[in-house]
């Protein structure tokens, strides 16, 4: 419960370049969709690897850190893979704190999954400005779980 920064930051990050990513692979089935409409040569497909090196570059090294700290904590990788680093509770209160995120993190999710069902609706219109857009507004869900888990998880501290 020290910690709560980074976790926080740490997750929203890995989301961002998640996303960033996905974007360069979407462009890329976007041209290959274009050749299996029109099978005549020339045939190109680009991909920016740029998001792909940046994400892996960032999220490897950190992935490794945490999951061998976290092994030396638990004792073994099964327990370090199943239980994510916001989970550990020392005492009876950290562990009602953590209920009260989770539930407000639940309640968002019931806020925030029509609003992007809803926000799907938009993408014929912003097709030409954004093809991405259902992806970014798919990364929005759990972006959204993750700053109600950890405001109401400071909130309460």
């Amino acid at each position: 419960m020290k910690k709560l920064l980074q976790p926080a930051l740490l997750n929203i990050v890995t989301i961002i370049l998640f996303g960033w990513a996905l974007t360069a692979f979407y462009m890329a089935q976007v041209q290959f969709a274009e050749i299996i409409k029109d099978p005549e040569p020339p045939w190109e497909i680009s991909v920016n690897i740029v998001p792909l090196l940046i994400f892996f570059v960032i999220c490897t090294p950190i992935s490794f850190y945490l999951t061998i700290r976290n092994k030396k904590k638990h004792g073994g990788l099964w327990k370090t893979f199943m239980l994510p680093p916001e989970f550990e509770e020392a005492d009876e209160r950290e562990q009602l704190i953590t209920a009260k995120a989770c539930r407000a993190s639940y309640i968002t999710m019931w806020f925030v999954t029509p609003i992007a069902a809803g926000l799907l609706l938009l993408h014929p219109f912003v097709e030409k400005w954004l093809p991405y857009y259902p992806i970014l507004v798919i990364l929005v869900i759990p972006l959204a779980q993750i700053l109600s888990y950890f405001i109401s998880l400071k909130k309460n501290i």
